[in-house]
């Protein structure tokens, strides 16, 4: 997949803390990204650096695959009095976009019968999904979303998810988003990057095109790093590992094929199981060291 934006050894220090310490991602075209940390992990830093209103770094953030970033950092204002078509077209000329785009935002977004409208009769899902029309005003490739469903109701975390989905497929717009919801960030996203006191610690890739066909096996192993290179290096699809386990996802036939392969490189391995975790068992396993 091509990438569209990167990130290289990013830091960040206020005073004597450090914020972020030598984060480094990317993001391929299209793509919806989960960006999973428990608070003050950094996540809004890193979103405020990407976007421009945090210059006072170290690092690269290489943009020139980018032609726009859309955001949505903070809860969106609007007038409350005016309609949500108004508060669309007074933002639309701020962005130098016209009508035609305004309307066709609030059609994307499910808004359209309520255009005319007064925001403060809004919901707080319909809210958001304003400031995420908002955000693709300039029409970006890129769209950067810290907490869409922050305080919603289960019907309001649907219907974001829902549109997310829709912009990324329709528009290939590449999303980076952060959420407390892991369980709905799994469902959306297509990996994740996982973020603890400023380090990015683990990516986690949620589907690729054999997934319904394939199972995650956990390999237990003194040497994970060396089990890792060999199962890449002979074509294997690893989507974790860290110092104590090695995850892969293969056919159930495939098991001893690993084992010998393995055994085969002096790898030893004390332990080969079928995997049956989500995103959250993982997190907060990796929140405990």
């Amino acid at each position: 997949m091509k990438s569209v934006l990167k990130v290289k050894n990013v830091s960040k220090k206020a005073k004597d803390f450090q914020i972020l310490n030598k984060v480094s991602f990317e993001l391929g075209s299209g793509e919806i990204v989960g960006l999973i940390g428990p608070n003050g992990a950094g996540k809004t830093s890193i979103m405020k650096i990407l976007v421009g209103l945090t210059r006072d770094y170290t690092g690269e953030v290489d943009l020139s695959g980018v032609r726009d970033i859309g955001c949505m950092i903070e809860t969106p204002g609007f007038y409350p009095y005016s309609t949500g078509y108004q508060n669309l077209m007074y933002f639309a000329r701020l962005n130098g976009a016209g009508k035609k785009k305004a309307e066709e935002l609030l059609e994307l977004l499910g808004l359209a019968d309520a255009a005319n409208k007064n925001v403060r009769t809004y919901s707080l899902g319909m809210r958001q999904r304003l400031g995420i029309a908002q955000a693709l005003l300039k029409d970006p490739d890129v769209l950067i979303l810290d907490e869409p469903t922050n305080g919603l109701d289960p019907e309001g975390i649907y219907e974001i998810r829902e549109y997310i989905r829709k912009i990324a497929n329709e528009k290939k717009i590449t999303v980076l988003i952060s959420s407390h919801l892991l369980g709905e960030l799994e469902k959306m996203c297509d990996r994740a990057i996982i973020i603890k006191k400023g380090e990015v610690i683990q990516f986690m890739d949620f589907h690729d095109d054999k997934k319904e066909k394939q199972i995650t096996y956990v390999i237990e192993s003194l040497d994970t790093e060396t089990a890792q290179k060999i199962l890449q290096e002979n074509g294997y699809h690893v989507v974790l590992q860290n110092g104590q386990e090695v995850r892969i996802r293969i056919g159930a036939d495939e098991k001893n094929d690993v084992a010998k392969l393995l055994a085969s490189h002096n790898v030893v391995m004390t332990g080969l199981y079928e995997a049956c975790e989500t995103l959250e068992d993982t997190f907060l396993e990796l929140m405990k060291n």
